[in-house]
């Protein structure tokens, strides 16, 4: 049993990962289950700014926006989304370009501006509902990018092989076509929380990106979606334990396992 797996092991690290390509459909599908995932598909969430946090979190994967007096240490996904889209055709409100930063500089002042529905917050909401598949596609993007550099990040050899093993065995069917589940988990989960490279991304030297997930999933369950489901749980779960009380994440611990059940469907 040890020897076949190793065996396996093996050749999944010999694959190529290639670049995962969606059409404009595929994409869409992608769009929307990130989409009840981050705003239950509702249209309202679309600009968001979640109490007791420094930054918004706009589009369908509530990509993280910094206000100008307040730059985090997390990725800050906005600006390379809306880059990402604008050349390829979206045509944002005039005010907004990706050097711009966050037009609200407080929750209370986008509590306000989304009480009284003002200018900015509409015709920054309409231009996130109609650009839904192009920000899916940005995600795609962002993994593209990600793959690599996850694999590279592992400096132990025995690690490095574990986790392209688990990356590529979520990402292909046996035949060695595309899984849509898997690229879905993938996508998803980078988006979410991260591709686990970035060493500002740490609470107590521990990381909780997708890197982290890979490290993490037991390579003896059959099931690759359980698998992967677990090991979020379990990431996700110590997450919680090493953050800052003051940022209170074991509020959003019941929102982010709903989305975990996502993953083993």
């Amino acid at each position: 049993m040890k020897r076949l797996l190793l065996i396996a092991l093996l050749l999944f690290a010999t694959l190529n990962a290639k670049d995962i390509s969606l059409s404009n459909k595929e994409a869409s599908v992608i769009a929307h289950k990130i989409w009840l995932n981050e705003g239950a598909g509702k249209k309202k969430y679309l600009v968001w700014w979640n109490k007791g946090e420094e930054f918004a979190s706009c589009g369908i994967g509530h990509f993280i926006w910094f206000t100008k007096d307040k730059p985090m240490w997390f990725y800050h996904a906005f600006p390379n989304m809306l880059k990402y889209i604008t050349a390829r055709g979206a045509k944002a409100p005039k005010w907004l370009t990706p050097s711009t930063p966050c037009v609200w500089n407080s929750y209370k002042e986008w509590q306000e501006a989304k009480r009284k529905n003002s200018p900015k917050m509409r015709e920054l909401t309409e231009f996130l509902d109609k650009t839904k598949t192009l920000q899916a596609k940005f995600m795609v993007y962002r993994f593209n990018e990600a793959k690599e550099k996850i694999i590279n990040y592992a400096k132990n050899p025995k690690l490095r092989n574990k986790i392209e093993y688990n990356l590529n065995r979520l990402l292909y069917k046996k035949g060695g076509s595309i899984d849509p589940q898997g690229a879905y988990c993938l996508i998803d989960y980078t988006n979410f929380k991260g591709d686990g490279t970035l060493e500002s991304e740490r609470y107590q030297n521990t990381g909780w990106g997708l890197f982290q997930v890979l490290e993490n999933m037991d390579i003896n369950n059959p099931n690759k979606y359980q698998a992967f489901a677990n090991s979020v749980r379990f990431v996700l779960d110590r997450l919680i334990k090493v953050s800052p009380p003051e940022r209170r994440l074991y509020r959003f611990r019941r929102g982010w396992f709903n989305r975990v059940k996502t993953y083993e469907r």
